[in-house]
């Protein structure tokens, strides 16, 4: 994965890509724009790359540190391929989010809270990706780790809940007019309470995107139900890096998709992962930066349940979060990352 990085590495080669950017944006003089930004994106993306490098061979003691650097110096490559002039000022180089600055005794890593900032690096890129809502928002641990897919096992045995079910997608030869169509487990209806019809309404009402979806009324009952999902220009969710591009369905990473059960009253459900994986390395960081005592209690201690969530998620960022952004910067579904 971290090869297909080495594209971004060549001056040439970037000056073009930036450019083809920039004049997509309708920028003036995009030329001369990406000039500007070729170098900052190159060094940008080589120092991430060392920040990973060193954050795998160390301790988990400090991994969290490393790997959060790493997360924020590609996330300013990101914001470069948007804003030529990143950073414009002191104000947007900050983190962007908090958390409790100090932590009472009877602290729980999992009922702490991380709260989006007005200004800094995660609104910058909350502002340009169409998600200026979640400024001000704020989520418990818990509520993040259960919106990564690949943590559901874990997730599960920690807090005795699931929190994401699996999505089956028909075959790309099956997409029919009506759309792609796909299933999902009945007892998600249950526990919303909702009819297939109400549940197809609420999907529409959610969405951000072009996808619109339709579903199937079966005579028989099936432990699952048929929906379809239709998009304008792509005919099924494999052949690009957006998937079902709405806020409730996610991906792991080998391409299985997965849906959060959400009533659809707040923000917490509909977050986008690449901001799931920004504030929980935030909050993993500010401990293990500024709470050693704390933080080495958790990780080491006997009765933490805190480790089983924390290393695997460590492990499933490593790999994944570069592949989001390696898919935010060409706008397509890359590469899948493999453990």
């Amino acid at each position: 994965m971290w090869n297909l990085f080495l594209l971004l590495e060549n001056e040439a080669g970037v000056r073009r890509f930036l450019e083809q950017k920039y004049r997509a944006q309708g920028r003036e003089r995009p030329e001369k724009a990406a000039f500007r930004a070729a170098q900052p994106l190159m060094f940008y993306v080589k120092q991430a790359r060392e920040y990973y490098r060193a954050a795998r061979m160390t301790d988990l003691f400090v991994r969290p540190l490393l790997t959060y650097y790493g997360m924020m110096t590609l996330s300013k490559a990101l914001m470069l391929t948007v804003d030529p002039d990143y950073p414009a000022n002191t104000a947007v180089m900050r983190h962007g989010v908090s958390t409790r600055k100090r932590k009472r005794a009877d602290f729980r890593f999992f009922q702490d809270e991380v709260r989006v900032q007005r200004e800094g690096l995660f609104p910058e890129l909350a502002r340009h990706w169409g998600w200026a809502e979640l400024i001000g928002e704020r989520w418990t641990m818990k509520d993040l780790f259960a919106l990564i897919p690949e943590l559901q096992d874990g997730y599960r045995q920690v807090f005795r809940e699931e929190s994401l079910y699996p999505v089956v997608v028909w075959p790309t030869a099956s997409v029919g007019e009506r759309g792609m169509p796909f299933f999902l487990e009945e007892r998600i209806l249950d526990r919303l309470h909702l009819t297939p019809r109400a549940f197809t309404h609420r999907l529409q009402a959610a969405g951000k995107g072009e996808a619109a979806f339709d579903w199937e009324e079966q005579a028989d009952t099936h432990p699952s139900f048929r929906l379809f999902w239709h998009h304008p220009r792509v005919s099924h969710v494999d052949h690009w890096g957006e998937g079902f591009d709405h806020p409730f369905f996610r991906e792991d990473a080998q391409g299985r998709y997965f849906f959060h059960p959400t009533d659809g009253s707040g923000l917490a459900s509909c977050l986008p992962e690449i901001f799931v994986h920004y504030l929980l390395l935030f909050a993993l960081s500010m401990l293990c930066r500024y709470e050693p005592p704390l933080w080495g209690e958790i990780i080491y201690g006997f009765a933490s349940e805190e480790r089983v969530l924390i290393e695997e998620f460590l492990q499933v960022t490593q790999r994944k979060f570069p592949n989001l952004v390696l898919n935010q910067l060409f706008e397509e579904k890359i590469v899948l990352v493999r453990s």
